[in-house]
């Protein structure tokens, strides 16, 4: 807020009150609609609007400069070329290491905001020729450039453009969606890991899908098996749990923290596990998705949300073509508001999505 706050004022008093509140609602249109159309993940905020204004103001200093040198006449001082650099530097770096930067709506937001600073000075331009000139209204000659709605036009085609992209919708778009309907309607409260000690008897002995000796034999079972995508999930389900001191004190130890966190290492490398934990591997164990749908669905009914997307994020690794575990993945974590958990499983289909193309 800060951000708009300090460009906002300076453009305001450019351009006026009038300008800024319709260069705010187009620049954040149609940076939310090319953040669409191109990145799958969420996001949310004022950033393409302020990029709109910051680019905006840029085309009306450059234009500044030059009407100030025809003029003879003595510049404002504005400058602006160093923040937008910055700015632009930020975004590369950040969009490339990081999820929280949306380079998409960004680069939306920059493109209405330059062609919003063409039609304000291109009409900026028209009226001074008029007032300079000493020929009649009538008589100065209009060319094509000099129409400033051509700029609104041509903002309107940015915009058509990126919504082609609705005629070809991406499985993670409908993924995505279906997830946000669904969150409508689930009136669940979100619960605090601190919580989770008073439904210890229904989660850990009461069902024996949430009981952590269990999940722990099948997160080794899964490991053992080279599935080491939904067994990581495993892993980081229990480490969580442990860290806030649910389940019994037998199990949550510090004995079997390290047992958990250096299987959750090896997986991450890729690697087996020891024979010791291979040896407790039950005889009877079948791989299938119910080893990690069914404790999600619990662990969701009351509310742990965070838990149930990474258990329904390990179901989907055990099913790709089980959309709805991907999401009811993606409705947990909105429901926990952990945007880059669903940052984190959109990925992740279009990552399958682009692997099937290549076959």
């Amino acid at each position: 807020m800060f951000g708009l706050w300090s460009v906002g004022r300076i453009f305001e008093y450019i351009a006026g009150s009038k300008n800024l509140i319709i260069l705010y609602f187009v620049a954040g249109i149609t940076g939310n609609i090319c953040s669409f159309a191109f990145i799958p993940s969420t996001s949310a905020g004022a950033s393409s609007s302020i990029f709109g204004i910051l680019f905006c103001l840029y085309v009306i200093q450059k234009y500044e400069e030059k009407i100030s040198a025809q003029l003879k006449h003595q510049r404002t001082g504005m400058q602006l070329g160093n923040i937008i650099l910055v700015n632009i530097i930020l975004n590369i770096g950040f969009g490339i290491f990081s999820t929280i930067f949306d380079w998409a709506a960004h680069l939306g937001g920059s493109i209405a905001g330059v062609l919003f600073g063409f039609a304000l000075t291109t009409k900026h331009n028209w009226n001074l020729k008029i007032i300079l000139s000493e020929k009649s209204n009538s008589l100065i000659k209009k060319k094509f450039i000099d129409n400033y709605y051509i700029y609104f036009i041509a903002i309107i085609l940015v915009n058509f453009l990126f919504l082609l992209s609705f005629f070809n919708i991406k499985n993670y778009q409908l993924i995505y969606g279906e997830a946000l309907k669904n969150t409508a309607k689930n009136n669940t409260n979100y619960l605090k890991y601190n919580d989770l000690k008073q439904y210890e008897f229904i989660l850990a002995i009461q069902n024996k899908e949430t009981n952590p000796e269990n999940m722990l034999l099948d997160a080794f079972l899964l490991h053992s098996n080279s599935i080491f995508f939904s067994a990581i999930k495993i892993y980081e389900v229990l480490i969580l749990m442990i860290e806030n001191n649910f389940y019994s004190p037998m199990f949550s130890n510090a004995d079997n923290k390290k047992i958990i966190t250096n299987a959750l290492s090896l997986a991450k490398e890729k690697k087996p596990l020891p024979k010791e934990l291979t040896d407790k591997i039950r005889n009877t164990s079948k791989i299938s998705t119910d080893i990690c749908a069914k404790p999600a669905a619990l662990f969701m009914t009351l509310g742990y949300f965070d838990i149930s997307g990474s258990l329904y994020e390990c179901a989907y690794g055990l099913d790709f073509t089980e959309d709805n575990f991907a999401i009811k993945s993606l409705e947990s974590f909105y429901l926990a508001s952990n945007t880059k958990k669903m940052n984190e499983v959109l990925s992740l289909i279009v990552h399958l999505e682009e692997k099937a193309k290549q076959k």
